[in-house]
């Protein structure tokens, strides 16, 4: 076993080493020229002389402006999605996958690879096309006429011989050295780019003048347009297809992400990168327009399209070469990335038709290569690149509206798993790009862009339908499903405001006593025999058809998770709202986490029954005569206490039964006032009040289970922490014991909340006091959130502070005014501040804070990461899990040592047939491991592994509360883990230790996760 574990990690070891060499480019050689290469391509050097030629310096500038717009506004929603989460192989197919969905992320990566595997016939075309435009300007030196065709279809079978030696090369050698050649070929295209603006400025000082004539020198003939047919096709231009052959030169935007699992920190480098590969490209587009515009005759460059090389310095040779392999370096760019995006399609198992395509294993893209040149070479055939290029345009500016539709639903929607680090991204920004790129899809060909569309529609039905047919369980967490409950979120929120109104003054119409409100149509009896004839239907059914009915149709995924929280209320006997601090921290957590809030108030009538009722008790008990020797026993043999009994039954039912005036009164009156609050908290969302005569906990359970429709049922209950927990009487030190009411009223609560989490949902405890800000208050200097992380929980205990910090309330006045730039928004919100605690001495420090400070870059939380080490040699572990889920610490020997395969595990992304999944899965709850545990793989070290051990946990719960007392002095909340309720657990231990952990504490908010994932490292 030893050797077998030593060899695994060995194993794994060198898998992380080699993770590590593979993440070791920077922002200029991994983004920065990559996407300058693309950009910098045929269109600079073979067209735009020409374009400005017929469209004039002017409105050439206006296509450049418009252009780079575009790609402006897509660099920002690009930035946004890079911010928000992990990129992996596939690019950006990768990123509109992940973020819109399969349906509709596939079929943009579909039309994203068409439009980059065009660019790569596009180049090709540009090669040859080079090479005549050389021949041709070389026979007529001489005073040969040359038409450019050396026989018939020279062009084509040209193009498929460099297409298939391209392929060969790839194919043969593999990627591995397409990096180092693309940066050799970049060092030419420089060069060439240096050679012609040094020939342009000479040739207007008159110092040179190359392949020109001294009549081809003139100025300001080319400031406005001057459309002519072109003298090689015939085709008169106009202002659109000017716009359509210039743009491709801008489309090289997404190159930059190619190699975003190399990077050492994409979401820092892609950003940087690509803007100023966007800066300097439109710059260098941008003087040549003005230097070649400005100097050279507009007939000549209307004829002479690579006039960029005839008038070059030192001489034009190094030019028409250097384009010639500018153009083989893209290629070979193009045959690198595109069968990685197909192949990455494929493998996603969505398209049925792309089967043979999918990898038959790791890094295989053989068949994706052969095919990606089949269809570049296909389109060579029209043999110009004039007509390759309209169609390019239009399937990147189709994937730039892709991109900024889905950055600007997420954005508008804002679902908790939407949390871009990117400091200048805005949703409307992402609709401006949105209505930009598909504006300029429409303006350039409306029937192209229309086929286009509906292709698009047309494929993203198809994956739906052959998802549905396939039925492999995958869940993808659409961005569809996040917009359709925010649609019905909001219906239904508007709803509650247009049809409940609040009253200033609480009244009720007389006229309404004594109406009968029992009007039910089926009675008890009829659901009783309902259910049996029901259960007797279904005796038959499987667990299988069980979880087929629970998990088929759910398209559900953690980074779509928000609180819907249902908020228990404490009202007093007479309906009035006691703790309102409750409906702050509610109020606050529904609008940052834009769920639905259901609050629900239930009354207990039993002392206001029992205090109405003595009177005409004891005069009706106490006014019967009875026999001195009876035992006093009343002629119906019960005694009097029995009698009593009896007679407060019946008096309870009598009053607090809902066909009730009084009680259908007293609900609408509580009803009214809770109303009201929830009006000044700002909060949206539906309020109930009920009434009980005594059996208060039996009622929240059956709130629990009763309320919601559907999916939007509350999967958080918010309550207070209970009034009774009252630690009076019989003292001996630091013990306390309950009353014999507060165990009985523990114990039930207790019990609702074991149920509660049985039914899947999660609990939030809350003790609040008058220090926590409600609605309109402002926090000096930005409030502060201490989150005591001792449990993993799915992510909750995370989740809820850092939706909390993005709270108005939260954000702090500085100056006394409120910051509302949202475009630069670094340090808004709430300061957090994150205890790991350990709970072992074998545990490392220094690697648990690393690991835990990476694992909140990860899911774009920022935190102040601290480590407590004081706990490591208590059993607070023991109190704050179930410890039967957990036999024993993992050890090194059966956890991974790979930090990304620890963190994909604990995230709920496991890899297929992963023997350390299958054994989380099967032996360790994630959801039960401290954070040690959590990350083992890291933070284990060998060491002693004994603590002392305190049978009521009162030790733990000490030490504990004069942490948080001493760290979190400062704190305007602490948020902490529920202790777990272990079965048969007593209720008086339980709450003896939560009362010690949070004495003398203002604030604490008590999270228990359900164990379903609630945050996720991408969106």
């Amino acid at each position: 076993m030893t050797a077998l574990s030593s060899g695994t990690a060995t194993v794994q070891q060198h898998h992380d080493n080699n993770v590590e060499q593979r993440r070791n480019l920077g922002t200029i050689s991994g983004v920065y020229l990559p996407s300058l290469q693309s950009i910098l391509g045929v269109i600079l050097f073979l067209r735009l002389t020409h374009i400005t030629s017929q469209a004039g310096i002017v409105y050439t500038t206006l296509l450049l402006l418009i252009s780079t717009a575009s790609t402006i506004l897509t660099w920002s929603s690009l930035s946004a999605i890079v911010t928000n989460g992990d990129i992996k192989s596939g690019g950006p197919y990768y990123i509109i996958s992940r973020t819109l969905g399969v349906d509709i992320g596939c079929s943009l990566g579909l039309l994203y690879y068409i439009g980059n595997t065009l660019s790569g016939s596009l180049f090709v075309l540009g090669a040859v096309e080079a090479v005549q435009h050389s021949i041709r300007a070389y026979y007529a030196r001489w005073g040969y006429g040359f038409s450019g065709h050396i026989f018939p279809y020279d062009v084509q079978i040209t193009s498929l011989a460099i297409v298939a030696a391209m392929t060969g090369s790839i194919h043969v050698g593999g990627g591995r050295y397409v990096t180092v050649l693309s940066n050799f070929f970049l060092g030419v295209t420089a060069l060439s780019i240096l050679f012609m603006f040094l020939g342009c400025i000479f040739f207007i000082a008159g110092w040179h003048t190359g392949s020109l004539q001294e009549y081809d020198r003139s100025f300001h003939e080319n400031t406005w347009s001057r459309y002519e047919p072109d003298p090689y096709t015939g085709v008169l231009p106009d202002i659109y297809s000017c716009l359509a052959l210039i743009y491709p030169s801008v489309t090289g935007l997404l190159s930059g992400m190619a190699k975003a699992d190399q990077l050492k920190n994409p979401r820092k480098s892609i950003p940087t990168g690509m803007f100023w590969a966007i800066v300097t490209s439109s710059a260098i587009y941008l003087m040549v327009t003005w230097l070649f515009g400005m100097s050279i005759s507009n007939r000549t460059l209307k004829v002479d399209k690579f006039v960029t090389a005839s008038v070059s310095f030192p001489h034009e040779l190094p030019v028409r070469i250097g384009v010639v392999m500018t153009c083989f370096g893209l290629v070979l760019g193009t045959l690198a990335t595109a069968p990685a995006l197909i192949a990455a399609v494929a493998a996603d198992e969505v398209l049925p038709f792309l089967s043979f395509l999918r990898p038959r294993y790791e890094g295989d893209k053989t068949r994706a290569l052969w095919f990606t040149s089949a269809i570049i070479g296909l389109a060579t055939l029209p043999g110009s690149l004039d007509h390759i290029s309209p169609f390019v345009t239009i399937f990147y500016l189709l994937m730039y509206s892709g991109v900024n539709a889905a950055t600007c639903i997420s954005g508008y929607v804002r679902p908790p798993g939407f949390r871009p680090t990117f400091r200048y991204f805005h949703w409307s920004v992402s609709f401006v790009g949105f209505v930009w790129c598909m504006g300029l899809a429409f303006l350039i060909s409306w029937l192209g862009t229309f086929c286009s569309v509906l292709s698009f529609v047309l494929m993203g039905a198809y994956i739906k339908k052959s998802r549905r047919l396939a039925a492999t369980g995958m869940k993808w967490g659409t961005l569809g499903s996040a917009v359709r409950y925010n649609i019905v979120s909001s219906a239904l929120n508007s709803l509650a405001k247009s049809a409940s109104a609040v009253p200033t003054e609480v009244t009720l119409s007389m006229s309404e006593e004594g109406r009968q409100l029992n009007n039910s149509i089926i009675s008890a009896e009829d659901v009783s025999v309902l259910s049996s004839n029901v259960g007797g239907g279904v005796t038959d059914i499987t667990p299988e058809e069980v979880a087929h009915l629970h998990s088929s149709h759910s398209d559900f995924h953690a980074k779509n998770w928000r609180p819907q929280i249902l908020t228990i209320v404490d009202v007093d006997a007479n309906g009035n709202p006691t703790n309102l601090r409750t409906l702050s921290l509610a109020s606050q957590l529904q609008q940052a986490g834009k769920g639905i809030n259901m609050v629900i108030a239930i009354i207990d009538q039993s002392s206001t029954v029992m205090a109405a009722s003595v009177a005409s008790a004891v005069e009706d008990i106490c006014g019967e005569t009875t026999s001195p020797d009876d035992d006093h026993s009343d002629v119906s043999g019960l005694s009097r206490s029995e009698r009593w009994r009896n007679e407060e039954e019946s008096l309870s039912a009598a009053s607090s039964g809902m066909d009730h005036y009084d009680t259908i009164k007293l609900i609408k009156r509580s009803k009214a006032l809770l109303m009201l609050q929830m009006k000044r908290e700002g909060m949206d969302g539906f309020a109930e009040v009920s009434t009980t005569d005594g059996k208060f906990f039996e009622a929240v359970w059956s709130a629990v289970i009763h309320t919601g429709l559907g999916p939007l049922s509350p999967n958080s209950i918010l309550l207070s922490l209970p009034s009774f927990l009252k630690f009076e009487g019989n003292r001996s030190g630091d013990s306390y014991c309950l009353h014999r009411k507060s165990r009985t009223e523990a114990e039930n609560y207790l019990r609702t909340i074991n149920g509660i989490l049985n039914l899947g949902k999660a609990v939030i405890l809350f003790k609040s006091s008058p220090s926590y800000p409600q609605n309109g208050d402002i926090i000096p200097d930005r409030g502060t959130i201490d989150i005591w992380w001792i449990v993993h929980d799915g992510g909750l205990l995370l989740l809820l502070p850092f939706l909390l910090s993005k709270h108005a309330v939260w954000l702090g006045a500085g100056d006394g005014t409120r910051k509302k730039n949202r475009l630069r928004r670094k340090t808004i919100g709430a300061k957090l501040r994150l205890f790991a605690v350990t709970t072992s001495p074998r545990e490392n420090t220094e690697k648990l804070q690393k690991a835990v400070t990476e694992h909140l870059e990860r899911v774009r939380i920022q935190a102040d990461v601290t480590v407590v080490e004081d706990l490591a040699r208590t059993d607070i572990a023991r109190y704050m899990r179930d410890e039967t889920s957990v036999d024993e610490i993992p050890s090194r020997d059966i956890m991974t040592n790979s930090r990304d395969e620890t963190m994909r595990d604990k995230m709920g992304i496991s890899r297929p047939n992963n023997p350390v999944a299958s054994l989380r899965k099967d032996g360790i709850s994630t959801h039960h491991m401290t954070l040690g545990e959590v990350f083992a793989s890291d933070c284990y070290e060998d060491g002693p592994s004994n603590f002392t051990n305190s049978d009521d946990g009162i030790q733990a719960a000490s030490m504990l509360n004069e942490m948080v007392r001493r760290e979190s002095r400062d704190a305007n909340l602490v948020v902490t883990n529920l202790p777990f309720i272990r079965k048969d657990h007593d209720s008086e231990e339980y709450f003896k230790f939560l009362h010690t952990a949070c004495k003398g504490i203002d604030n604490v908010m008590l999270v228990r996760g359900s164990g379903a994932e609630v945050i996720t490292a991408y969106a």
